[in-house]
């Protein structure tokens, strides 16, 4: 299912796998590039987990349609509960977020099921600069969707 708004995507997806699995696959940057259906994310640039609001992790990033297409982004941990949520807002590195951020909720089903919602929100972008630059959005849901593809044969 996807719900396409102005100015946020949500998509979801159930996914055959405990939430605590899904979310320790989350809070891995050393493993979004595996599950990035939007082929930008490239590494994480420190390793370790995330594991509370208001860390900090820096990811090595690719974009064709940037003039300078190879970058790096700090993304600022907004939502954190253990199993079952986690939003970041993304930046350039040494920068501060400009109002966009990425979302995962998890809903556990059962014991082995888990629902992923994913959601992709550039309400908060105000900076007619910023929305130029970046050409919101910047991923499709269906790239969003290959995400939760992606994540669940990753944690499968």
């Amino acid at each position: 299912m996807t719900q396409d708004t102005s100015k946020r995507l949500v998509v979801r997806r159930t996914v055959q796998a405990p939430s605590a699995r899904v979310f320790a696959l989350l809070a891995d940057p050393t493993r979004h590039q595996e599950i990035d259906g939007s082929g930008m994310v490239r590494s994480a640039a420190a390793p370790g987990p995330i594991t509370a609001a208001g860390v900090v992790f820096t990811m090595d990033m690719h974009r064709d349609a940037r003039p300078e297409p190879e970058y790096r982004t700090d993304n600022h941990v907004l939502r954190f509960k253990l199993d079952r949520r986690l939003a970041w807002a993304t930046a350039m590195a040494g920068a501060a977020p400009t109002g966009f951020f990425w979302e995962f909720e998890l809903q556990s089903e059962d014991e082995l099921t888990t629902e992923v919602v994913h959601t992709y929100d550039w309400s908060a972008v105000t900076d007619p600069a910023v929305l130029e630059r970046v050409g919101f959005p910047m991923v499709t849901a269906e790239q969003m969707q290959t995400t939760l593809d992606k994540l669940a044969a990753a944690v499968g």
